[in-house]
């Protein structure tokens, strides 16, 4: 394999992103707005980083690995493009990486057809005088699923990286913020979502003889944006890549993408940098 994928390497990822010009130009979905907008959840995450589940449904052993190996790379792919935008915005990385509404943005707007958007939706749950412990998967019992596959085990794992401590100090508010991104392999179709996910635990009531958390009122609130991933086109590429490893093969597709696919990179990166500087 060379060092550089030329056209004639990947004749079948040409052809999709020759499809793909003027049907999802990023110059005309900045800021995600064409995805719903910026949805209710902002600020930026609680953890450094997205939290990212798996859920194999009816895809073979075969077909699950070649694919959820492409799906890596597309999200390395976003976080390069964030972390670049960063450095144009004068921004730190770490701090960039944050951003929810930059990784939305950066999927929506993403410039390569490996999955177009589908649809968006929000929801809130709320509950007064909320029985509260430091067990981080209580969230089991307060995020509303509505049908999102893997969307409790992304909370719970994020909640888990924050080291337990979801109560507040009594008479004040915390907030907490995570992302995550989550696909689901079926056999004919690959779904990935990406979520916002902020939990307000407010007024907090404490025992102070045996020093526990009796109860909070905490109210809880999602966004997420559904993406169709085309499977074919990913196991065609997955067997370009071979065994290579994930960050090496992001970085060959944006050099691919910017020699070929130049003017809508530029403006994704474009888009990406302006809406960090704005926070």
């Amino acid at each position: 394999m060379s060092d550089s994928f030329t056209k004639e390497d990947l004749p079948f990822l040409v052809e999709a992103m020759e499809k793909m010009s003027g049907i999802h130009d990023p110059m005309t979905l900045a800021a995600g707005e064409s995805a719903g907008g910026k949805g209710k959840v902002s600020g930026d995450m609680s953890i450094p980083k997205p939290l990212e589940v798996d859920v194999n449904g009816t895809m073979s052993a075969e077909d699950y690995k070649a694919c959820a190996m492409v799906m890596a790379v597309c999200q390395n792919m976003v976080q390069k493009s964030i972390t670049d935008a960063a450095k144009a915005a004068g921004i730190e990385a770490a701090d960039a990486l944050k951003n929810m509404q930059a990784w939305v943005q950066g999927y929506v707007d993403f410039p390569f057809p490996f999955f177009n958007f589908k649809d968006t939706q929000s929801s809130d749950y709320k509950k007064d005088d909320f029985s509260l412990t430091a067990d981080p998967d209580v969230v089991a019992e307060i995020v509303n699923i509505k049908d999102v596959d893997g969307l409790k085990d992304a909370v719970v794992g994020a909640l888990k990286k924050s080291g337990g401590n979801l109560a507040s100090y009594e008479g004040t508010d915390r907030k907490f913020n995570y992302f995550g991104v989550i696909t689901a392999y079926k056999e004919t179709e690959i779904a990935t979502r990406v979520i916002k996910f902020q939990m307000n635990l407010k007024t907090t009531k404490v025992d102070s003889l045996c020093v526990h958390y009796t109860q909070t009122n905490l109210d809880t609130t999602y966004d997420t944006y559904q993406f169709v991933a085309d499977k074919d086109l990913m196991i065609k590429m997955q067997a370009k890549m071979g065994d290579q490893l994930v960050e090496y093969m992001a970085d060959k597709l944006l050099e691919f993408v910017k020699a070929f696919y130049d003017k809508q990179l530029a403006k994704y990166q474009e888009n990406l940098a302006d809406l960090l500087k704005k926070k």
